[in-house]
């Protein structure tokens, strides 16, 4: 499953595959490296949000994810046809007949950044570290289909016992709970990545707050981020393994917030990307380097089901979904090719299997744009809840895209609804996943990215349980759904379709949350800019990207 991990609705890059309806690239396979060498191989981009972490175990979303798949590797990566082939080790495992066990030899002499050996050990402690109770790594639940990684997470068996095993500094033998399709593309992830003992040791809390108090394996080496910082820096990384096949030498990191700022940069030749919304997007659209690919990216409301007693009510949850036209805020207010979005799972993502029908159109859309009957049950929720003024604080990033989303949510819900008061209340990045996480909200902008084509990406965000459901909704018949097809399903894709679009229809009839939109990355990018390629579903990859004289 994917990422499950969250966005900001600013400029964020996805990865990289070939050219599709939904995906973009500046590509030219044919250049070749004597090429490459004639040009500064110096690349600056602009991103939405601040950088919340670059430590694997506690990275959560879309900025930490990008970032380490830059300065960070794992037995695996994906290609630039979204492929997984082999990066750390020597190429394909030993696979036993039952498909549970995997043996990977890794490639000799790997180092560290700082020079020290990258052995099997490594992996196997990273991959302990990630499912430790003591870590508390939200993203952790993508490890469960390791033997026994479900039962060291609820602290009933001993991290030791996970099912990873260094054989000898090179061989590593991995078990799995149960046969998973795609294991390899899973564990591109960078929750799979390795990570040094002696180094976090040494760190201790510090580890992976600053540039210097983390270690790398990738392509690059993340330099010049004290933690907080609007700027960072990837430098080419001269212990990486396949270095001879990196072309960029520098890449700058610049946070933008405001679309006008970085237009300014990117036309004064000062960056080589900028994100555009709005009137910028419909300004540039016939530009030879613009692009707009359709992402797998939710955008959504989040309600608080547990904490705001005016939330707990049906009608008034159904009227505040009812009170929002996604067709206005998509085409007029982000302007920049993103669609209305009719539930949480995105167009494009996944197939019938045996139809071939998308699941998006299979589902259809639910809580349409109807501002009478919106106004009707208002009026219902009012006589139930004994009141007549309702007051919600909504919670959003601060970037400029988002405050004008933020805006508009804002006067659509008091218009149509008179009584409830909406205070808008704009945080940084890292602050919205925090309050996000810890439910401090009664609505919460937010999103989702999946990063594999599976309908769970975006439902399993919302089980009980589930650390990314800060607005604690909960149905055992949705759990009933969802589970089954992570588990005794996973294998049979009808009955997996057939559960998936259950649980969907539950979540969406009982106003768990509000769909928004499917978000698209409209954007500037240089002509000169190489085999930058971007996917519904992953961050871009820098080792594949070079400048053109």
């Amino acid at each position: 499953m994917k990422k499950l991990i969250y966005f900001a609705i600013g400029m964020v890059v996805m990865s990289g595959c070939g050219l599709s309806d939904s995906q973009a690239a500046n590509g030219n396979s044919a250049s070749n490296a004597s090429e490459k060498d004639k040009t500064e191989q110096l690349l600056n981009l602009s991103v939405a949000s601040e950088l919340p972490t670059i430590d694997p175990a506690l990275s959560q979303d879309t900025i930490s994810f990008s970032t380490l798949n830059q300065v960070m590797e794992g037995l695996y990566r994906l290609d630039t046809n979204e492929k997984a082939i082999p990066a750390l080790v020597e190429g394909a495992p030993e696979v036993s007949e039952d498909q549970l066990t995997y043996l990977f030899t890794l490639k000799p002499d790997l180092k560290w950044s700082n020079g020290e050996p990258l052995t099997a050990a490594d992996f196997e402690y990273g991959w302990q570290r990630i499912v430790n109770p003591e870590t508390a790594a939200n993203y952790s639940f993508v490890m469960t289909d390791i033997k026994n990684a479900e039962a060291i997470l609820a602290g009933e068996t001993k991290v030791d016992e996970l099912g990873i095993k260094a054989l000898n500094e090179l061989e590593l033998a991995i078990t799995l709970e149960r046969p998973v399709e795609n294991f390899l593309k899973l564990i591109t992830k960078p929750t799979f990545f390795p990570q040094k003992e002696s180094f976090i040791s040494t760190q201790g809390s510090k580890f992976g707050t600053s540039s210097e108090a983390a270690l790398y394996n990738g392509p690059f080496i993340l330099k010049e981020w004290d933690g907080t910082g609007l700027s960072w820096t990837y430098e080419k990384n001269e212990q990486y393994w396949d270095k001879e096949n990196v072309a960029l030498t520098k890449v700058t990191n610049q946070v933008i917030k405001e679309t006008s700022t970085g237009l300014n940069l990117y036309n004064n030749g000062e960056i080589d990307s900028i994100a555009l919304t709005g009137e910028f997007a419909q300004q540039y659209n016939q530009d030879s380097e613009f692009m707009a690919p359709l992402m797998a990216k939710s955008v959504y409301l989040e309600l608080n089901h547990l904490n705001n007693p005016a939330l707990k009510n049906k009608n008034m949850r159904t009227a505040l979904a009812l009170a929002i036209s996604r067709e206005e805020l998509a085409d007029n207010i982000m302007a920049n090719g993103s669609k209305a979005l009719g539930g949480l799972v995105t167009s494009g993502l996944v197939e019938n299997p045996e139809t071939g029908e998308d699941f998006r159109k299979a589902a259809g859309d639910y809580l349409e744009y109807q501002p009478e009957k919106a106004s009707q049950l208002w009026a219902i929720a009012q006589k139930e809840l004994g009141l007549t003024d309702v007051e919600l604080e909504l919670v959003a990033d601060d970037d400029e895209v988002t405050k004008k989303v933020s805006q508009y949510l804002q006067n659509k819900i008091e218009k149509n609804l008179p009584g409830v008061m909406v205070t808008i209340k704009n945080v940084p990045f890292k602050n919205r996943i925090e309050l996000g996480d810890n439910g401090d909200f009664d609505l919460l902008l937010s999103g989702w990215g999946a990063d594999t084509n599976d309908t769970n990406n975006f439902l399993s965000l919302f089980l009980s349980g589930s650390v990314f459901n800060g607005g604690k909704y909960s149905s055992e018949e949705y759990d009933k759904f969802v589970q089954a097809s992570m588990d005794v399903d996973s294998n049979n894709p009808e009955k997996k379709w057939a559960n998936n679009l259950a649980a969907e229809k539950i979540l969406m009839d009982d106003v768990a949350i509000v769909p928004l939109y499917q978000q698209a990355q409209a954007m500037l990018l240089r002509e000169n800019v190489e085999d930058y390629y971007l996917s519904q579903i992953n961050s871009v990859n820098l080792k594949y990207v070079s400048i053109r004289e």
